[in-house]
């Protein structure tokens, strides 16, 4: 699975992902291909298949569920990848989500996905972590500036967000679960963090 991940794109013939992918035998090829559209990831073309981002990283889930390398798979996805499974995530639990949210003032500061429940005026405000670090001192740094963004957040949204929950999201499993009350979460764990975020309120550092 993990040698699929590289290969997936925009559109894509059963020989180019043999190719890509570096999968020995065409059969096998073909069974993955299969499975992933079978499992409704990615879809069936006239002439081949074809594969979004969202898909791209649902495959890399998948590895690392499978035991698969984690070196291996995150040197085949993007930013972009991360960044933008994060936000249907978050579209899909009723968030509106923005990537890339950048301001000049009082700093510069840019933050990867910012997703808003405007019902309840509840921001998840999300740091994309794609590198294999899980030291204690790496984390809390990242997990500092990240609540800081979400303060400065707060000052150019005020009327529309009432309460913020910064938060690191990160490809690998990780040791520590909250870092300065900042929740530490793996990408396999988001959704059903997003789901049950109002019982962690209480927990967790929550910036107003």
């Amino acid at each position: 699975m993990a040698m699929a991940v590289s290969a997936l794109c925009q559109k894509i013939t059963l020989e180019e992902f043999q190719y890509k992918s570096q999968i020995a035998c065409k059969t096998d090829a073909n069974c993955v291909l299969e499975y992933l559209v079978n499992n409704g990831i990615g879809k069936n073309l006239r002439n081949g298949y074809s594969f979004s981002r969202v898909d791209r990283l649902k495959v890399a889930i998948l590895a690392l569920q499978s035991g698969n390398d984690i070196g291996v798979i995150s040197k085949s996805l993007s930013w972009q990848d991360f960044e933008e499974f994060a936000s249907r995530l978050l579209n899909l639990s009723g968030y509106v989500a923005e990537c890339n949210v950048r301001f000049s003032k009082p700093d510069r500061i840019q933050i990867d996905v910012v997703g808003v429940n405007y019902n309840s005026q509840l921001a998840i405000v999300v740091d994309c972590k794609h590198w294999q670090r899980n030291n204690l001192s790496s984390i809390t740094y990242y997990a500092r500036k990240q609540a800081h963004r979400t303060s400065l957040l707060l000052l150019h949204r005020r009327k529309k967000i009432s309460q913020a929950v910064p938060i690191i999201l990160t490809l690998y499993p990780v040791d520590m679960k909250l870092v300065d009350g900042i929740p530490i979460v793996p990408i396999i764990k988001f959704n059903s963090f997003i789901e049950n975020v109002a019982l962690y309120l209480s927990k967790v550092k929550v910036i107003y």
